[in-house]
């Protein structure tokens, strides 16, 4: 398991954790800082009930894009502490594709290929419509 105290984020098994959940790619972390908008309200009015959360690959993703010094980057990273982050394996949008297909919870993604690809396999996509409103893809 990754060590996560010097990041500051909690790392949890999927096992642990139960309800509706959203997950969390890079994008989703990152965009409120272009777009301008608060994620837990947006997510709130789009997806009631859906708890946010964070494949630890997307924090290695975050990490990666930090050396380009980008502030909007140091922000998502901030932003992903105050979710849970979850254990997975892999890199790129592997690891949140299949934790979406083994769980059935909703992704907020901007990726086509990833959201055509999760809603072949009937899984919700929450996505940015205009300057911050979010938007459920059914399958």
């Amino acid at each position: 398991m990754p060590n996560v105290s010097e990041q500051g984020g909690q790392l949890f098994r999927v096992e642990d954790l139960k309800g509706n959940h959203l997950i969390l790619d890079a994008n989703a972390l990152i965009s409120p800082f272009i777009l301008g908008f608060n994620l837990d309200i947006e997510v709130q009015n789009a997806a009631p009930g859906f708890e946010p959360l964070v494949p630890y690959s997307v924090i290695r993703e975050l990490e990666t894009l930090m050396r380009k010094g980008d502030w909007r980057v140091k922000a998502a990273m901030d932003l992903s502490r105050k979710y849970p982050w979850v254990d997975v394996k892999g890199k790129g949008d592997a690891p949140i594709f299949n934790l979406a297909v083994r769980t059935g919870w909703m992704v907020m993604t901007q990726d086509r290929r990833l959201r055509a690809s999760l809603r072949k396999k009937g899984i919700q996509v929450l996505l940015v419509r205009g300057k911050g409103h979010l938007q459920v893809m059914e399958p």
